[in-house]
């Protein structure tokens, strides 16, 4: 395991050297502050994305189970919709990037307290009860955002399909202090369940008999993934299969279910595939296409291997 850990910090470091410096005009400030802002904006979702999702198969007891499923990104799209609607393209909702997303988040989290925190009273005792209400409402939000851009103005569509796709552009400095300060406090408040979440692995039923409130943490859990999703939804896009895949690739490489290696084997698998993506995108593709075609193309197959390999045993 050593030597696995050597190798990931490895490769992580070149990966964030080589995204950082590659082609660095030093006495350009406008580029060494762009570049900055990314990496911080790709620090920040490989850290919401590698935590929620090994958390999220765990509380679900399902490894091809991603926080995605609970409708957060096809939430995010249909208020970017709405906001086009009501608002008009030229509204501060998208003239000011911390305006839009300050408000894109509070309404993620309001869905999500709503969600975790009046179901998961009702039927505490069946998470696949909330995922499946949480699969019906990503539908519902789907099918509600296609019909809904038939009635768009063309001219505004184009704020309506940038928001469809991951992208870093949407970040700014003043949008990433206030995800920093969200996601370190959120990932600080969770961490102190850490040491029981090797427990939770065993079900509901085995963490009671051996002295863990399931119920207490779990809730906790899944409230604290909602906020990191929020953040990360509401700050770059959707990026739907990303956590499939870097979770799938955290199993293979650790081969143990203890979270205090697999966490950070996630963060750090996140954080090379969206800087190897992202540097692709800069410097060989020249910005012709986003980073969420990238990592969800990458993803999906992941994915698709994933059913085939489980429908043959």
């Amino acid at each position: 395991m050593r030597i696995k850990k050597a190798i990931l910090f490895a490769l992580v470091t070149i990966c964030l050297l080589l995204f950082m410096f590659y082609h660095l005009d030093i006495q350009n400030r406008f580029i060494v502050s762009g570049r900055i802002e990314r990496l911080l904006a790709i620090v920040l979702v490989s850290v919401t994305v590698g935590y929620s999702t090994i958390v999220f198969q765990t509380l679900s007891s399902n490894k091809i189970l991603t926080p995605s499923l609970m409708g957060y990104e096809h939430l995010y799209i249909l208020v970017q919709v709405l906001a086009i609607l009501f608002l008009g393209s030229n509204s501060l909702f998208f003239q000011s990037k911390t305006i839009g997303f300050i408000i894109s988040c509070l309404i993620l989290l309001i869905y999500s307290m709503a969600l975790y925190g009046f179901i998961f009273r009702k039927h505490r005792k069946n998470i696949y009860y909330i995922l499946l209400i949480g699969l019906i409402l990503g539908i519902f939000f789907s099918t509600t955002t296609q019909f809904l851009q038939n009635i768009i103005d063309p001219n505004s569509f184009g704020y309506v399909q940038s928001a469809m796709f991951a992208t870093l552009s949407k970040t700014s400095l003043s949008n990433l202090v206030i995800s920093m300060l969200v996601t370190c406090t959120t990932i600080v408040y969770l961490l102190r369940d850490l040491k029981y979440l090797n427990v939770l692995v065993l079900g509901r039923e085995n963490a009671f008999g051996l002295g863990v409130d399931y119920d207490s943490i779990a809730r906790r859990q899944l409230l604290g993934i909602s906020i990191l999703v929020s953040v990360s939804s509401a700050l770059v896009g959707p990026i739907t299969f990303v956590g499939i895949f870097v979770a799938g690739m955290t199993y293979r490489l650790t081969n143990v279910e203890n979270h205090s290696y697999n966490i950070p084997f996630a963060i750090g698998i996140a954080l090379i595939l969206l800087c190897c993506a992202q540097f692709l995108i800069e410097h060989l593709l020249n910005y012709k296409y986003s980073m969420a075609i990238i990592v969800n193309l990458i993803g999906a197959l992941y994915f698709i291997m994933l059913i085939l390999k489980l429908t043959r045993k």
